[in-house]
């Protein structure tokens, strides 16, 4: 009865321990987390609710999502910058209402209509919470006539107003000396990605200084091939303990290991191929597919 008892109470103080963590901490060792491009985009419109609610049925640990401001200041999730692709109305998202958005309807990806209207921030927050990490893609787009960083200052207090900083994943590519002027103590609460690319001016310079710093969560590596230096960093972030995170859905993110590989040859030419590499975190269009190619290598 005692052992009974004890099991019992420890599994009561787990799951209050688990339910005030955020949905990344904690994991054993070999994990490979999943992020789902626009959520789940192939069973339900790109950046809906359901798709939202899709992907965390199917297991995703993180949503990739895109935020975009509207005219009266409120946050919805739209990739483009215009209604016109994904919904039945038309125009520019800066100059639309969110009164005016919610009246629209939501297309597929493939141009069907449905009876699905376009969510907001604070829906996906709320629907997300305790779940899964949303990573607010768009973040570092400013509206013309704003001041530098004024989007991810408005971002920080809605995620602030709904106690989900630690619950929510920035991926940009700024200097370590910007994201500390516009996050300023919000960089040490958010899941903050600096990325990893050629591009980079001091690449080199530019990744220790975060290491130093910050230690961030993980660095997204952005490599065409295996001959950049983005991909010669890579024992550098895994030495220093953060984890490497890599958009699968690009082939010229993934130095042509990407979902298509995954998908059409087999997963371990192109998922495999990257957790061999040390990548834990991959972004993918195929949530459903990759979760189940990673439990069946018992990783998720």
């Amino acid at each position: 009865m005692k052992k009974y008892l004890s099991t019992i109470l420890l599994l009561h103080i787990s799951i209050a321990f688990w339910g005030q963590c955020p949905p990344l901490k904690n994991k054993p060792d070999g994990y490979i987390f999943v992020a789902a491009h626009r959520a789940d985009w192939k069973y339900a419109p790109e950046n809906s609710l359901q798709s939202l609610k899709n992907a965390i049925f199917f297991g995703a640990d993180i949503i990739e999502t895109d935020v975009r401001q509207t005219k009266d200041g409120e946050f919805i999730m739209m990739h483009d910058a215009t209604v016109d692709r994904m919904t039945n109305g038309k125009g520019l998202i800066a100059n639309l209402t969110l009164s005016e958005i919610k009246k629209l309807r939501l297309k597929t990806n493939w141009g069907q209509s449905t009876q699905f209207p376009i969510a907001t921030l604070e829906e996906f927050i709320i629907e997300a919470k305790g779940k899964a990490v949303l990573y607010l893609d768009k973040a570092g787009v400013d509206l013309p006539g704003t001041a530098e960083g004024s989007t991810v200052r408005a971002l920080l207090q809605v995620l602030r107003r709904h106690k989900a900083l630690q619950e929510s994943m920035f991926v940009l590519d700024w200097s370590y000396e910007k994201a500390r002027r516009i996050f300023g103590t919000a960089l040490d609460s958010v899941i903050y990605c600096p990325v990893i690319e050629d591009k980079i001016p001091n690449l080199p310079d530019y990744v220790n200084e975060y290491i130093n710093k910050l230690h961030p969560f993980a660095f997204q590596f952005r490599m065409a091939s295996l001959d950049t230096q983005t991909y010669s960093l890579l024992p550098q972030v895994l030495e220093s303990g953060s984890h490497a995170f890599v958009a699968s859905t690009w082939p010229n993110h993934t130095a042509h290991h990407d979902d298509n590989v995954s998908i059409f040859k087999r997963p371990s030419a192109g998922w495999g191929w990257l957790i061999d590499e040390g990548f834990t975190i991959l972004e993918t269009n195929f949530p459903k597919d990759l979760i189940q190619y990673l439990q069946s290598e018992h990783r998720h």
